[in-house]
């Protein structure tokens, strides 16, 4: 089982500014989080008969190109892996004490059941409604990508920095590129 790993210029770019004002040394507990969340979707992808072909670090995170499974359950299944994994290291995290692994793994894993494309939830939602229901779909990513926005507003307005926010607005972005896209 061997993966090719592509990185992207945005993505060292990402990870320099993020290690410049990383004074809490917390990046590498999120790097870590994200290897084993990956990881979930790979072991997954290949038990269920798919193949990853490449794993591709952008600066909007990490990209699976692979040949997915035949059927909408295998297919969703794949998509819930990485946020499983991500449970699983934080439960394993909690049991040991690491708090703040424990963290940042549970805030990978919720973020990412999202339902928006390209989140796991959203496309966990698209594998198992068979692409049908696109309005059901789009309605869950605008909901979401709102709620983030909102999340981010106020945690920035109580001081507690922008981050959230420019995730909002970044899925907002994505989410209205898609829907450009589309028509």
């Amino acid at each position: 089982m061997r993966v090719r790993v592509e990185v992207r210029d945005g993505f060292v770019v990402l990870l320099a500014a993020l290690w410049c004002m990383d004074g809490t040394n917390v990046l590498p507990l999120f790097l870590l989080a994200a290897a084993v969340h990956e990881a979930g979707h790979v072991l997954t992808l290949y038990l269920s008969g798919g193949r990853v072909h490449r794993l591709v670090l952008t600066c909007c995170g990490a990209v699976l190109r692979c040949a997915l499974p035949d059927g909408r359950c295998a297919r969703a299944a794949v998509c819930l892996a990485g946020p499983a994994a991500s449970f699983v290291l934080t439960a394993a995290a909690g049991a040991l004490g690491a708090w703040r692994l424990a963290g940042a793994s549970a805030l990978l894993g919720l973020f990412n059941l999202l339902p928006m494309p390209p989140l796991d939830g959203g496309m966990t939602l698209f594998h198992l409604c068979g692409g049908r229901f696109p309005s059901v779909r789009h309605g869950a990513a605008l909901l979401s990508a709102a709620g983030v926005l909102l999340a981010g507003t106020a945690l920035q307005q109580a001081g507690g920095g922008i981050w959230l926010l420019l995730i909002g607005g970044l899925a907002a972005v994505n989410f209205l590129k898609g829907l450009a896209n589309r028509v």
